[in-house]
């Protein structure tokens, strides 16, 4: 067998949606405990498609633009005007051109060698790895978003009785409870948080499962309607593996964004460097919404057979509103803190 061509790759692309789809195949060996990075991407306020701008001549590299509107200190006509003759001021556009700093790998080679007596065929062992590599991926930028999370978690000015250390406002286990969505609900209110949700590491879940359970009685239902306060997502695995010292994240939609760039198309196509030959394209994410991996084939004879080889690469980055709000948390002198638009939570003894 010599190359895989272009044809190939498709093949083995379908043959990858095919094995995903397959629920005899056990898929669940291709889903990855990316919860954090899931919900950042569903939830982030539609910028996927405005922060990738390949066609824009002035950014270079890695670069994107991230366009936020500024909706900070907003002001009123003095008077009212003549509706025939009246004046108006630009709306505040900001953004910011960042480099992507974040990049991670994955490769693997098949040696026809040991496809020998193998019941595989080697476009069905691509397919089947090209799932495990990109899930392995995911992992890593999940908890790559926890990591963003909790380093740009911002001051939370409703501490009530509680202590703010640092960035995260500490809660008592006896009030860790379904009560804190009550709670984070007048903190999202007094911190101006838009659309927020919660991420949270499972120190909320067993109070969250329990009020599913309970709805039906009686005394259940008050349980059930502070869970749906806020959609929350659970991140068990993620929040160790990170690792992160917060339990839970209170996060506004409009904060942040989750960018990423690609350098090829989804269709495979044929390039030549100096030396050989290369299969170039892109494969999306099976876990994490928009999403999309390059990936670069290439082969080299092996005997009288051929290695073949695969190179996976994701090119990302998080990004903070850069127009946060600043608020006054302190006087004589005046001190500002700017909300980020995220809020953390730690359980204490």
């Amino acid at each position: 067998m010599a190359d895989l061509s272009v044809a190939t790759q498709g093949d083995i692309i379908l043959k990858a949606e095919e094995v995903w789809a397959d629920s005899q195949n056990q898929t669940e060996m291709y889903t990855a405990d990316a919860e954090t990075i899931k919900a950042l991407a569903t939830k982030q306020k539609d910028r996927t498609r405005i922060i990738t701008q390949l066609e824009n001549p002035e950014l270079e590299a890695n670069n994107v633009r991230i366009v936020w509107l500024d909706s900070c200190g907003e002001t009123l006509d003095d008077d009212c005007q003549e509706v025939c003759d009246f004046t108006a001021s630009d709306i505040a556009l900001a953004y910011k051109d960042v480099n992507l700093s974040k990049c991670k790998s994955a490769s693997f080679q098949i040696n026809e060698n040991d496809l020998l007596r193998n019941r595989y065929t080697l476009e069905e062992l691509v397919a089947q790895k090209l799932l495990t590599k990109t899930k392995a991926l995911d992992e890593w930028i999940n908890a790559q978003s926890l990591l963003f999370l909790s380093a740009n978690a911002g001051y939370n000015k409703n501490a009530e009785t509680y202590t703010l250390s640092g960035s995260t406002l500490q809660i008592p286990t006896a009030d860790y409870t379904n009560d804190l969505y009550v709670k984070m609900a007048i903190d999202a209110k007094l911190n101006k948080l838009v659309d927020p949700f919660i991420v949270d590491n499972g120190a909320l879940y067993r109070y969250y499962l329990k009020a599913q359970l309970d709805q039906g009685n009686s005394d259940g239902k008050g349980d059930k309607q502070r869970t749906m306060l806020f959609d929350t997502y659970f991140d068990l695995v993620g929040f160790p593996t990170a690792p992160v010292t917060d339990d839970t994240f209170l996060i506004s939609s409009s904060a942040y964004a989750f960018a990423s760039r690609n350098y090829f198309t989804d269709k495979p196509t044929d390039h030549h460097p100096k030396e050989g030959k290369q299969t170039r394209f892109t494969i999306p994410s099976r876990n994490i919404p928009g999403l999309k991996y390059d990936v670069v084939y290439e082969y080299s004879c092996s005997g009288k057979r051929f290695i073949h080889k695969y190179y996976i690469e994701a090119n990302f980055d998080f990004v903070l509103n850069p127009v946060g709000c600043d608020i006054l948390v302190d006087t004589e002198p005046d001190v500002f803190d700017q909300v980020t638009g995220i809020l953390s939570y730690t359980k204490v003894a």
